[in-house]
């Protein structure tokens, strides 16, 4: 009896003691009605390739390298920018601290959850991810365009509201030896047990709790959409990543773990924050510890 008890633990803790936040998920994701029903409102920026973007896009929307939105440091890649550097690329796209942005990329690309998590981090609480992307847009007939979109008027952008949303490898290693946050690997089953290797190590990070990002998200007519509201706490719970924990979300390079964030911070998780330098900075260096899953204990 006590075992079962303790295996829907977790799910009952939802059930009978909910958080209340005024957070809410629309305050980072938003859907294709919305953005339709506000375009002349807000900057929408799209993310993919730019080869992918001259196909087809969402009319008015300006295409961004990645390479602008993620810096590489001290040999680590995909850092979030300096401050000066993101004011800049914001301010080339005519953006203000109260202009809406919302950024898409395809349904299933978490690249569009990075931008706008950088958004947030450095203040920019008006910053949404277009849900299932520009395959959903795309589907639903609405307005696309194949010429680029024209450069809009250059603002001054400046905002001091930061956010503490990030994380780094000291606060990774001090977790470990205390042991109070969640450390939650947002990768697939095979990166964590180490046999898929993308670094100079394959492995996790000892004591981390494993979901795939991918998880969050459900097909509804052919396009990956994020899951709602109920399905994702139940499926937190299930994994024992609760709102009253402290948790710090990392992947291979700080991508997908932004849209992992952004779903905690969208529940009213307060404690929650990315580790953009993730397992490509924590396993090339060889004084962090790292565990692997032996071969006969991996789950298929």
């Amino acid at each position: 009896m006590y075992t079962i008890f303790k295996l829907f633990a977790p799910v009952l803790a939802v059930l009978l003691f909910p958080t209340f936040s005024t957070a809410g998920l629309d305050d980072y994701f938003i859907d294709t009605a919305w953005l339709a029903a506000n375009r002349d409102k807000a900057v929408v920026i799209d993310v993919r390739k730019l080869p992918i973007y001259l196909l087809g896009h969402i009319d008015g929307a300006h295409n961004v390298d990645r390479d602008e939105f993620l810096s590489t440091r001290d040999g680590v890649k995909s850092l979030i920018p300096a401050l000066s550097d993101f004011e800049a690329l914001l301010g080339r796209l005519g953006v203000t601290p109260d202009t809406p942005v919302v950024v898409y990329a395809k349904d299933d690309d978490p690249y569009a959850a990075r931008l706008v998590w950088t958004l947030h981090s450095y203040g920019h609480a008006k910053a949404y991810v277009l849900d299932g992307g520009y395959d959903k847009w795309n589907r639903e007939g609405r307005a696309t365009a194949i010429l680029p979109t024209p450069a809009p008027v250059v603002s001054v952008y400046k905002n001091t509201a930061q956010r503490e949303l990030r994380a780094d490898k000291q606060q990774i290693l001090t977790s470990i030896g205390r042991g109070t946050a969640v450390i939650w690997d947002t990768r697939t089953p095979e990166e964590h047990a180490g046999t898929d290797v993308r670094a100079d190590r394959g492995g996790h990070i000892p004591g981390a709790t494993h979901l795939n990002w991918t998880s969050l998200q459900t097909e509804v007519d052919g396009v990956k959409v994020l899951k709602n509201e109920q399905e994702i706490r139940a499926l937190l719970a299930l994994h024992g990543i609760g709102p009253e924990q402290e948790i710090l979300a990392h992947c291979q390079t700080g991508i997908r773990s932004s849209y992992a964030t952004l779903v905690l911070l969208g529940l009213g998780y307060e404690k929650v924050r990315n580790y953009d330098g993730s397992w490509i900075e924590w396993a090339n260096d060889k004084d962090l510890p790292i565990t692997t899953i032996p071969v006969t204990a991996q789950i298929k």
